[in-house]
């Protein structure tokens, strides 16, 4: 189940199978709320609790006990959030899980590319991109064929263009000029922003929505695609159009008519900017990806998306201009001291992928300053929208970065205290791998190419093969593996071997 600011959805579905057994989408205007900087009204709250004790009804008819409740970014940035979620949990019992919008991407992403898969869909282009656009956010998604290039987001949408623009519309002579300049300037700066990796060329645009343009009755429309040349048509008679053509001709619901200028400008201006010749209308939601994700971890598929993740901690690192060659090879040694001490640290694949991410990203903060590099790639982490990862994760990937380096936990509890107990543990063991993995190539200059590692306790021995000098590397890593030693209990010990002698 979802909370946004269009309303309440529910998806009943097989994990085994992927099979929706039943879809619920209960429709309630939070937005004109949310986006005039005002709580949201008791009495939308108490249609959400209404909506949801009928879906726990439903859940019940259905002897479903496996369910989560979710909402969307946006509404978490309700003025009244927090009493939103106490609301809903003593009026109906369940827990609201608050999820980012790079979360949100992610799982609508991967609804879009296995329905693609299963429905053995073909693209025109090798480029395509996944549009989503909600009531106040679009997010832009890039991939090649099927493998993931960026992502980006932008807080413009239909309700919030509305709301921003209210009060010009009145005053001014031409609203479609007003709007068409305000959406420009939004994305003025689409073009600059994009990473080295993004690709220039023809595409094709996956539209997932579930605003006006979506739900409109398109006579043109082949399989829910519009090629680039019917949407102008559309656009030249939609943007003119009176209410009465629209609601007979195009099905727009006479609640929506308000909405759909500044959104079929949003998408003109989309298709213009990724160079789109074809239009895709996608329903896949958040829910479809949050189904796949969950079967994904119940062992029922065996889909894998964290590539979206990596690849997006990669472009950042780029952006903050780390040194590659050690990222990857401080990344490397992290990993493979991940994989041989699992019988001692007992994490999960999930741990590992924030380990991973923290290895990449430890050095972005010298980008602002190389003294006290830590503090600055612990704020600059909190603060970037990564795909694929909640806030809460964030923070932890954070508190690891900040740590793998002179402070540790113990001496920065004012810090550390923001989470709980088994979250400190975790901070603690996957910033004491990254200490000793960083400690191996301190000096930058790759001295080690390769280490395996054997634990006879009480050690832990880290054999590492390079034939060159390693008096810094041994007098760096005796230092560093202090805090390994208190964490984990087992005293690292650095045992060169010559390449040749391997």
């Amino acid at each position: 189940m979802i909370i946004s600011v269009q309303g309440l959805e529910l998806l009943i579905i097989d994990l085994k199978s992927l099979n929706t057994i039943e879809r619920v989408h209960k429709e309630l205007p939070v937005g004109d709320d949310l986006y005039r900087h005002q709580p949201i009204r008791f009495e939308l709250v108490n249609q959400m609790t209404t909506a949801l004790r009928g879906f726990s009804q439903l859940l019940n008819d259905y002897q479903v006990t496996n369910f989560q409740l979710w909402g969307s970014e946006a509404l978490s940035k309700a003025i009244n959030a927090d009493f939103i979620a106490d609301q809903i949990f003593l009026k109906t019992g369940i827990k609201l899980n608050w999820l980012s919008i790079s979360e949100e991407t992610y799982y609508r992403n991967q609804a879009v590319l296995v329905d693609q898969q299963q429905k053995k869909l073909s693209n025109k282009q090798n480029l395509k991109y996944l549009v989503g656009i909600n009531s106040g956010n679009t997010t832009i998604t890039e991939f090649n064929q099927q493998s993931f290039l960026y992502s980006t987001y932008y807080s413009l949408g239909p309700v919030r263009i509305a709301e921003d623009l209210q009060s010009l519309r009145q005053s001014a002579p031409n609203s479609v000029e007003v709007l068409s300049d305000y959406i420009d300037s939004k994305l003025s700066d689409y073009k600059r922003l994009l990473p080295k990796e993004a690709i220039d060329g023809p595409s094709d645009l996956i539209l997932l929505s579930s605003m006006p343009l979506s739900q409109m009755t398109f006579k043109e429309a082949h399989h829910h695609t519009l090629t680039a040349e019917q949407f102008e048509t559309i656009f030249d008679q939609v943007i003119d159009a009176s209410d009465q053509f629209l609601i007979e001709q195009y099905g727009v619901a006479e609640t929506d008519i308000s909405l759909l200028l500044p959104e079929i400008l949003l998408i003109r201006k989309l298709i213009h900017l990724t160079q789109a010749t074809t239009l895709h209308f996608s329903h896949n939601t958040v829910l479809d990806g949050l189904a796949i994700n969950q079967a994904v971890r119940e062992g029922y598929s065996k889909y894998d998306f964290s590539d979206q993740t990596i690849t997006a901690a990669t472009n950042m690192a780029d952006h903050y201009r780390v040194e590659p060659v050690h990222c990857q090879l401080v990344t490397k040694f992290a990993l493979h001291l991940f994989d041989q001490l699992k019988p001692v640290h007992q994490l999960t694949s999930r741990d590992r992928l924030l380990l991973q991410v923290a290895s990449i990203l430890h050095d972005v903060g010298a980008y602002v300053d190389a003294h006290e590099h830590y503090l600055h790639s612990d704020y600059i982490i909190r603060h970037t929208s990564i795909i694929g990862l909640s806030v809460h994760e964030r923070q932890i990937i954070a508190a690891i970065a900040r740590y793998h380096s002179a402070t540790t936990p113990s001496e920065d509890l004012s810090h550390f205290q923001q989470l709980d107990t088994s979250e400190r543990l975790l901070v603690a063991k996957l910033a004491a791998i990254l200490r000793l993995a960083d400690a191996l190539d301190d000096d930058r200059q790759q001295k080690i190419g390769q280490i395996s590692v054997s634990i006879k306790s009480p050690e832990l021995i880290i054999t590492v093969y390079s034939n060159e000098n390693l008096s810094f590397e041994n007098w760096e890593f005796l230092y560093k593996s202090q805090f390994f030693e208190e964490t984990f209990g087992l005293k690292p010990r650095l045992k060169q071997r010559s390449v040749t002698a391997k």
